[in-house]
């Protein structure tokens, strides 16, 4: 019945072959979207068990090709013994994208490493087929320590609603920070700045990024958001039997933040598109700190050149109200 429309008579008028054709794709992406939720509930037990329960799929994990063994983000709660920090940064990244990670390592990443204030770490799809590829993954990691594996294959598919569900339940886990930035690997960040805001930013509800806004549809870009830590809180004491998810992580956490309290707080000092790396008023720019906090689609070569010109640091900027509407920040002279 499915392909019913292939032994249509050539006498068949047009109207009805597209109408067939139609019906045929609103029932291929109705497929799609329960898949994709069948997908998301299957990941939540599989977080939620760590695994323990499934030795099928802890075979699969340990062993993505014969003899190989990977060591994957475990989600085991510390408990009292969490890093604390104000600010935990996740970068997704895929795991061909060695160079823009070592770009960021080269430039912002460096406050990182030298503030007790911040945590930065790197995540990446962990079960890799190509013997050649893992083994560079695993050399990174060993020499650089700030790279997690996921348990997602390196393939093709759309995952960034499952990336980012791992990436917070394991941050929950591991840390104890007051706001989480999700960030794509190629985000300059004035890292200094942004920390040096956080005091003057609401510790509860809080969204903060780049939002689109439709008729009736608001949602923050995935590729840089900050929340309050309440908010991954929220996020993860959903039913994982009812949760909502997406392919897209920006698509997922509007969905969790229909019904919720939160303070949406759009941010003009990011550049979202077209990618900075593309755009001549990007050339040869001086002190980007100064006028922007983040730049979207900045790539390796750029990332270092930002880097060297960065003037990154605190700077005047007007408190504001949060009123729980969009906000914009007013830059002082």
């Amino acid at each position: 019945m499915f392909f019913s429309y292939f032994s249509l008579s050539q006498s068949v008028s047009s109207f009805t072959i597209n109408y067939e054709l139609q019906a045929v794709e609103k029932y291929l992406a109705y497929l799609a979207f329960v898949l994709s939720f069948v997908n998301c509930v299957v990941l939540m037990v599989y977080i939620h068990s760590n695994y323990s329960t499934f030795p099928g799929l802890r075979s699969l994990i340990r062993n993505s090709s014969a003899g190989a063994s990977i060591t994957l983000m475990d989600f085991n709660d510390l408990g009292n013994s969490k890093e604390r920090v104000l600010l935990l940064v996740i970068v997704g990244s895929a795991p061909q994208r060695s160079d823009r990670r070592q770009a960021i390592r080269d430039t912002w990443w460096r406050h990182c490493t030298h503030s007790a204030e911040v945590k930065c770490v790197f995540a990446t799809d962990g079960l890799i087929k190509d013997r050649a590829k893992r083994s560079l993954i695993l050399q990174e990691r060993n020499r650089y320590k700030d790279l997690e594996l996921q348990p997602l294959p390196s393939d093709d598919v759309v995952r960034f609603g499952q990336r980012f569900l791992i990436s917070i339940k394991w941050a929950m886990a591991k840390f104890d920070f007051q706001y989480f930035l999700n960030l794509d690997d190629d985000y300059f960040v004035c890292l200094k700045r942004l920390l040096s805001e956080l005091p003057s930013r609401p510790t509860s509800n809080l969204v903060w990024g780049h939002f689109h806004c439709q008729a009736g549809n608001t949602f923050a870009d995935e590729a840089f958001v900050v929340f309050s830590r309440d908010m991954i809180h929220k996020f993860l004491a959903q039913d994982e039997k009812t949760m909502l998810c997406h392919p897209y992580a920006d698509q997922q956490f509007h969905l969790w933040l229909k019904n919720t309290t939160k303070v949406y707080f759009h941010d003009p000092r990011l550049h979202h598109h077209p990618p900075a790396s593309y755009l001549d008023k990007f050339n040869n720019i001086k002190n980007v700190c100064d006028s922007f906090i983040g730049i979207h689609g900045t790539y390796a070569e750029k990332m270092r050149e930002f880097g060297l010109n960065s003037n990154d640091g605190a700077k005047k900027f007007q408190k504001q109200k949060h009123r729980g509407g969009l906000e914009f920040p007013d830059e002082e002279p």
